[in-house]
């Protein structure tokens, strides 16, 4: 062996556990301290304890506190969005049909879908200044927003529509 090169060694270095636990034993260092030792590690003792060095749990914990602050937040914001008291000009329907139709009375998101109920597209059709492709528009945006149109659902006594009818009639 040669002479310099190698450590000190420590025959009978004492090693200390953060329980209280101590030994000896051979090592490089004359002292070493320890986080876990066979009386204190879960797998030797059985029972379930979280050994939490670098505050890991911690930080977990703060991760899912505030997942679910993120999630309650998205859910009100949703709400907000499909809630019928939101403005016409929220839509971003243009000044044209937003004009035509506040001159109508129309100023909610909540009438629109009450005319569309009462008498269908043609309610909208029949305002001054709102023709096809502004009714389109309008549609599209309320489903963007989330919105169940009432000429969207139909009825239970209807056929179902053609494109399925002739698939059906061709098998």
């Amino acid at each position: 062996m040669k002479e310099g090169i190698h450590p000190k060694y420590f025959p009978t270095a004492t090693v200390t556990c953060s329980c209280g636990n101590t030994w000896t034993t051979g090592s490089t260092r004359a002292a070493i301290r320890t986080d876990v030792c066979y009386k204190c590690h879960p797998f030797y003792t059985g029972e379930q304890r979280i050994v939490d060095t670098e505050g890991q749990v911690e930080r977990f914990v703060k991760k899912l506190d505030a997942r679910a602050t993120h999630k309650k937040k998205e859910e009100e914001r949703q709400a907000q969005r499909q809630s019928p008291t939101v403005a016409l000009v929220d839509l971003n329907l243009g000044d044209r049909a937003e004009a035509a139709l506040s001159k109508a009375g129309i100023t909610t998101v909540g009438q629109i879908l009450e005319k569309l109920e009462q008498g269908g597209d043609q309610a909208l059709l029949d305002i001054d200044g709102f023709g096809h492709k502004n009714l389109a528009d309008t549609k599209k945006r309320l489903r963007a927003r989330g919105f169940d149109l009432p000429a969207d659902a139909a009825p239970e006594g209807e056929a179902a529509p053609a494109s399925e009818s002739s698939e059906s009639a061709e098998a």
